[in-house]
């Protein structure tokens, strides 16, 4: 008998420590990476295996493992190194990285799908040998086995004619052993397009010269693949992950949200055929389970997926793709809020495979990577087919209200959308909000309709006529009368998608589809907008960010922007960052082409540079101002961040425990190394789901050590404090 220590898989903020447990005899094959069911403060729970320990003299006491879950380790050397790494730099305990690594973040209740099977026996085989004038069904469905040399499901076999009644029958007698055999299943099975093959640019040669290079060298390289909306970067993935299955290794290829998998799903399935496999949140916990055997196995050479995909178990990893690497949404918000660059950089790292960052806009902390020699740059600047950039024009929304216009379009918008209808073409609409107005609020005396358990406004949405808080999901009735004063004039004020779908809808032979997460809530929701709109079932696609991202429409040659400026004068040192972003990416959906394209950037701040520099296309000049003006402020990529969030049902409790942080952090060694302590100050949404919310920011060259003294802290384990580190945002 010996012992392990097993890191409990439970969604306990302050579960830190492991806990030992002895190892029955008839469970000598539990060692480390293996999971295993324990007794836990009186029930039992999933443990991760992390280190095999001598007996202690009190073995006795010790409790034991109760079963051993799976015929094999789930976790690698390289998996617990990962998660070791994790748990150090995101401040969480190890469990909390572990399980990760697990579809649906545990094993419990994950079931694998299976049916029956059907293989010869020996009798069978000497039955078919012997041959009859009868039961000929019988003796062809022996043939079939013999000659398929594995057992064959029922299905298998209905296809060549055999029942299952002779299946039955054949059992009886002995001829077939009836066995179970897993079924993995694969939701894009049937998406699959017609390849296409292109003619490289020699830039894009170069890119996929540089990149092979790498991963035949095993060099483990990081490579930013610049390249203007339109260059062919996908090109570059199909040739370098084709490169790396040559090697015989495996490709993951990371996307940054679910509505741009079903293009790029389409490209490599095209390409490919049946060697990839799909992973995202829309999947059920068990198809995602299918995924991980297929990577794990072998059995599978390609993952497409978004953010989670980063953990998924790899026999060979030799190439890991981040496309539109700048995206926020790599970053997961809740705890432990890791980043899944970062993620992939370290197992990259372990396995000696490249990584290829790919962006028309990347990410500040990438570009300044290139910039210190620390990551290559692989640059595409023209279209493969030499089609322009579309050309952006900027208006100046308060120049429409001086000409009486009210309505959520310009005129030079509609007339646009007018000349897209009769040319037989298509649009794309980007609003950054959804719903159909943004606030409901009294006309006498300006009361706003407020969520009761969250500090913001209520959305109104036409779907049963209600408000919806977007960030609790509390819904109600529109009022009849205002709440505070009985006025009954209430007005809808703001711009919503849905708002935006109506009044698009005013336009001659406009037929307009929306795209936002009201409209995506079913599996395969994304994936069916866009089929409908590229066969031209529609011809104008109006939506919030998901619209402005990675699609590639050839018959898109218009593209709006409504609210350009809506998240530009956020206070938050990335606001104009991902203004710039998502500018640039809306603007390069159009002319991709044979026809030129057209941008309209509608605005009340038309005198922007960040508006200027994304109407150009100019993502150097945009990233060296930027990059100025966040080393004059002492910002990422020039200092790292470490934001504290402090929650409390009451908000003077969660302000004191703010300022308690925030003084056990004043200490001499801190503000001899410059580090910043900034706080307590409420959240921009100051209360969620009733809870107050307060931040600290700190800021320095290197914070291991502040790190170091909360997690040695009373703070560490205090279920109301949370750390996040390198946050998004600092609102």
């Amino acid at each position: 008998m010996y012992c392990v220590n097993v890191a409990i898989n439970l969604p306990i903020k302050n579960l830190f420590r492991q806990y030992t447990y002895s190892v029955p005899d008839d469970m000598a094959c539990l060692d480390v990476g293996w999971r295993c069911l324990v007794d836990f403060a009186g029930r039992e729970v999933e443990g991760f295996v992390v280190a095999r320990v001598p007996q202690p003299e009190n073995l006795s006491k010790l409790k034991s493992v109760t079963r051993v879950i799976g015929s094999e380790p789930w976790f690698d050397a390289e998996m617990i190194a990962t998660a070791r790494w994790l748990s150090d730099y995101y401040m969480c305990s190890l469990a909390e990285a572990m399980r990760l690594f697990i579809p649906g973040k545990t094993s419990i209740r994950m079931t694998e799908k299976t049916v029956y099977a059907y293989g010869i026996t020996d009798l069978g085989r000497e039955l078919l040998q012997a041959g009859t004038g009868r039961a000929k069904l019988q003796l062809k469905a022996l043939g079939i086995l013999d000659n398929a040399g594995e057992p064959l499901t029922g299905a298998e076999l209905l296809e060549q004619g055999i029942s299952q009644a002779v299946m039955r029958g054949l059992a009886e007698k002995g001829a077939v052993q009836v066995s179970e055999k897993r079924v993995l299943r694969d939701s894009y099975f049937a998406h699959v397009a017609q390849d296409e093959t292109l003619v490289l640019t020699e830039e894009q040669e170069r890119a996929v010269a540089d990149i092979s290079r790498d991963m035949t060298e095993a060099k483990g390289s990081t490579y930013l693949l610049r390249g203007v909306t339109g260059s062919g970067k996908t090109e570059v993935y199909l040739r370098s992950a084709a490169r790396a299955l040559e090697m015989g290794r495996q490709v993951l290829v990371l996307v940054p949200e679910i509505a741009l998998t079903a293009q790029l799903v389409e490209r490599f399935k095209a390409r490919f055929g049946n060697r990839i496999a799909v992973a995202h949140s829309k999947l059920s916990r068990n198809e995602r389970g299918d995924v991980w055997f297929k990577m794990r196995s072998g059995l599978t050479r390609i993952l497409i997926g978004v953010r989670s995909a980063v953990f998924a178990p790899f026999q060979n990893l030799g190439l890991v793709i981040i496309d539109e690497e700048h995206e926020n949404s790599y970053k997961q918000e809740e705890r432990p809020g890791y980043h899944a660059r970062k993620v992939a950089e370290q197992r990259c790292r372990h396995a000696g495979a490249t990584l290829v960052l790919g962006s028309a806009t990347p990410s500040l902390e990438s570009y300044y990577g290139v910039l210190q020699g620390k990551i290559k740059e692989l640059t595409l600047t023209g279209r493969p087919l030499g089609q322009p950039l579309p050309k952006v024009e900027i208006v100046d929304m308060r120049q429409e209200l001086a000409n009486r216009n009210f309505g959520v379009l310009s005129d030079r918008i509609r007339k646009g959308l007018e000349n897209t209808v009769a040319q037989g073409e298509q649009a794309i609409m980007l609003l950054n909000r959804r719903g159909y107005s943004t606030f409901v609020m009294c006309r006498d005396c300006g009361h706003t309709i407020i969520c009761d358990h969250c500090d913001v406004a209520m959305v109104y949405h036409t779907a049963g006529q209600s408000l919806r808080c977007h960030y609790c999901g509390k819904t109600l009735r529109v009022p009849q009368e205002c709440p505070s004063c009985h006025s009954r004039r209430i007005k809808f004020f703001g711009t919503g998608t849905q708002k935006a779908e109506e009044e698009l809808g005013t336009i001659a032979g406009l037929r307009p589809l929306r795209m936002d997460q009201d409209s995506t809530q079913r599996k395969f929701a994304h994936e069916e907008i866009i089929r409908d709109f590229k066969a031209g079932n529609y011809n104008a696609l109006v939506g919030t960010q998901m619209v402005a991202k990675g699609h590639d429409i050839p018959k898109v040659t218009f593209v709006g922007v409504l609210s350009a400026d809506s998240s530009l004068h956020l206070p938050d040192f990335r606001a104009t960052e991902r203004t710039f972003d998502l500018l640039t990416q809306a603007a390069g959906r159009a002319g991709r082409g044979e026809k030129p394209g057209k941008v309209v950037f509608q605005t009340y701040d038309a005198e922007s540079p960040v508006l200027r520099y994304a109407a150009e296309q100019d993502y150097v000049g945009f990233a060296k101002e930027e990059l100025r003006t966040r080393k004059e402020y002492g910002y990422p990529p020039f200092c790292e961040m470490l934001k504290l969030i402090v929650l409390d049902e009451v908000a003077g409790n969660a302000l004191n425990l703010g300022q308690r942080i925030v003084n056990f952090l004043h200490t001499k060694e801190n503000a001899e190394q410059g580090i910043e302590v900034l706080g307590p100050f409420p959240a921009l949404v100051g209360k969620v789901r009733d809870y107050y919310r307060f931040n600290i920011l700190i800021k320095g060259k290197d914070l291991s050590g502040v790190k170091a003294r909360l997690l040695n802290s009373e703070f560490k384990s205090l279920r109301n404090v949370y750390f996040d580190v390198d946050p998004s945002s600092v609102i």
